[in-house]
């Protein structure tokens, strides 16, 4: 990042205060960002198999789409990272939300399966590209000993759009259609741009190589913290891909409640958490949180009514929103500034590859067992992550 943005994060401290200034202009810009390309993902996700199927869609080709988006960001992250440390971050922020908002005005004029798909690809782009950027600006405007501090607002941007865009999506397709809804998304993403323009540019990084090698797009400095978030996020993907069928089969009318209190439950810890590694050392939120994690699969393990699944969504929401901003903060500590679009392109494969490896493995696993066995199984995943995130060291990040 420029001085600029070096300068910016300092500025707005007093003189005399022992801490430095988290919460400037342009950090709050970017979470502004980063909270409209969010709530214009969550707008359209929770509707999109409906507007496919309405289009004479097949289950198949619902999975698809879903698959595609998901595939696409993951293959987009260790290239979106080269690029950031060799161009800089604004241009990856742009070209991320500008897609979100071109793809939304896209899905208006498709009138069959076959564009959508297409359209479905070319809107993973922008998430592969966007979060990547916002959190090498988030790291590089917050004070080294706030980084994990930052980590957790920054989180809070994704928890609002999950909370607010699977209400309000629905609602708008339900009252005005689908068409509206594509509009309204659009013009959320159009407001993000204009957030963007607000937020100091970055300085392009010159010595690299135009043709990236496989050491300018997966940092080896980075492999620790990618793995522990593996572990956190596998049995995360069996939420995303079979929790609707979950809370209906146990009495759960609407399976938006166990997201609505998964995502409050993450919001009201990210910042906190994310402090507290600041002070007392990465490793001394990550373990707890991926411990908390495993709970909240024994819970939805062995409990079989509706509270059950709501609470399940609390307590997972409670391990991962403290476990997460700590990561992330532990994975731009191993780097210096020039390799933190490497370091962020590494950490979110790992994230999408989690999530997609964890539903595909559980529609495997279903095959041979049931709900409850597979959630008891799961919690052993982030348990063991715990024990790998105790080699994170307890001094990381703390404050001196």
């Amino acid at each position: 990042m420029s001085a600029a943005c070096s300068g910016a994060a300092e500025a707005g401290a007093d003189a005399g205060s022992a801490v430095p200034a988290l919460l400037t202009r342009p950090f709050l810009f970017i979470c502004l960002a980063t909270g409209f390309f969010y709530l214009s993902f969550y707008l359209i996700l929770p509707v999109m198999p409906l507007y496919v199927a309405g289009l004479g869609g097949t289950s198949s080709q619902i999975g698809l789409i879903i698959g595609l988006f998901a595939t696409t960001a993951m293959l987009m992250r260790p290239p979106a990272g080269w690029l950031i440390d060799t161009r800089g971050t604004r241009p990856i922020l742009f070209v991320g939300m500008a897609i979100f908002l071109l793809a939304s005005l896209g899905y208006l004029a498709a009138q069959s399966v076959q564009p959508i798909l297409a359209l479905r690809l070319f809107h993973g782009i922008g998430m592969g590209l966007f979060p990547t950027a916002a959190t090498v600006v988030i790291a590089e405007l917050a004070p080294s000993t706030r980084r994990g501090e930052a980590m957790g607002w920054f989180g809070i941007t994704n928890s609002l759009g999950l909370i607010l865009g699977p209400v309000i999506g629905p609602s708008v397709a339900g009252r005005l259609g689908f068409p509206a809804l594509f509009l309204l998304a659009a013009g959320v993403a159009g407001l993000g741009m204009a957030s963007i323009c607000l937020v100091p540019a970055a300085e392009r990084r010159a010595g690299r190589s135009r043709v990236p090698r496989p050491s300018d797009l997966f940092s080896q400095a980075t492999v620790l913290p990618s793995l522990i978030l593996l572990l956190l996020y596998i049995p995360y993907g069996i939420v995303v891909a079979f929790i609707p069928l979950v809370a209906t089969s146990r009495g759960l009318a609407n399976p938006g409640l166990f997201y609505a209190v998964f995502a409050v439950a993450m919001l009201l810890v990210r910042a906190k958490a994310g402090e507290m590694s600041d002070r007392r050392g990465r490793a001394a939120v990550i373990v707890p949180g991926m411990i908390v994690t495993g709970l909240s699969f024994l819970v939805l393990g062995m409990t079989t009514g509706p509270l059950g699944v709501l609470t399940g969504g609390a307590v997972l929401g409670l391990g991962i929103g403290s476990a997460q901003p700590a990561l992330m903060a532990l994975t731009t500590d191993r780097v210096p500034p020039a390799e933190r679009g490497k370091a962020m392109g590494t950490f979110y494969t790992a994230w999408e590859l989690a999530i997609a490896s964890g539903a595909a493995g559980a529609g495997w696993l279903l095959n041979v067992t049931d709900f409850a066995a597979l959630f008891l199984a799961a919690a052993a995943i982030p348990i063991g992550g715990a024990c790998l995130a105790r080699k994170a060291g307890p001094t990381q990040g703390r404050r001196s």
